[in-house]
């Protein structure tokens, strides 16, 4: 049967039906949260989240495709989910992660590399617009791996004042991921 079959069925409470479907997707969900979120923990829980909202809004769900388009979009949005509640209780914002090309594979119309090119240059949009000394302080920490102290110690200004702009840089970065998130998906 198809997915989409299994899927009608599921909706008039055939949980067999729901099983079938959860052991043909299960394994590449899995295989898709892991390379985006390189945490084991983390990639099982967001897909276990699809499942639990697919049977949470079974009824709800009207199917304008192939089942499998719908699921990864679902875990595409909860991968975004434990992304921003990530960053919402960190101090750091992990730019290297979201600024990787490892973390953006090419799907088959290629919107996830479009997608990232214009995360990409977003990033690069709000690091340019940042004061001039924050600027060179945040590129050189991320661009050139420098620590604080080597920042300080080449700029001849004091680590406190190295820390202060990484802060204001993170911060300004999380506020705009943040506020794009919100345009995106609200």
């Amino acid at each position: 049967m198809s997915d989409e079959e299994l899927f009608i069925m599921f909706q008039h409470d055939d949980s067999h039906a729901f099983s079938i479907l959860y052991d043909r997707h299960w394994a590449n969900l899995i295989k898709k949260a892991l390379h985006k979120l390189s945490d084991e923990v983390a990639a099982e829980e967001v897909v276990q989240n699809v499942f639990v909202n697919l049977w949470k809004w079974k009824e709800n769900i009207v199917l304008k495709g192939e089942l499998r388009y719908y699921v990864y979009t679902m875990l595409r949005n909860e991968i975004f989910r434990y992304l921003e509640d990530r960053f919402k209780h960190s101090t750091t914002i992990p730019i290297d992660e979201i600024a990787s090309s490892r973390a953006v594979s090419m799907d088959n119309d290629g919107h996830e590399r479009i997608e990232y090119l214009e995360l990409q240059d977003q990033i690069t949009h709000i690091v340019d617009g940042l004061p001039e000394k924050c600027r060179l302080i945040f590129q050189m920490s991320r661009d050139e791996g420098m620590t604080a102290k080597q920042i300080a110690d080449q700029l001849n200004i004091s680590h406190r004042t190295v820390e202060t702009q990484l802060s204001k840089a993170i911060r300004t970065l999380k506020n705009a991921i943040r506020k794009m998130h919100i345009l995106l998906y609200s």
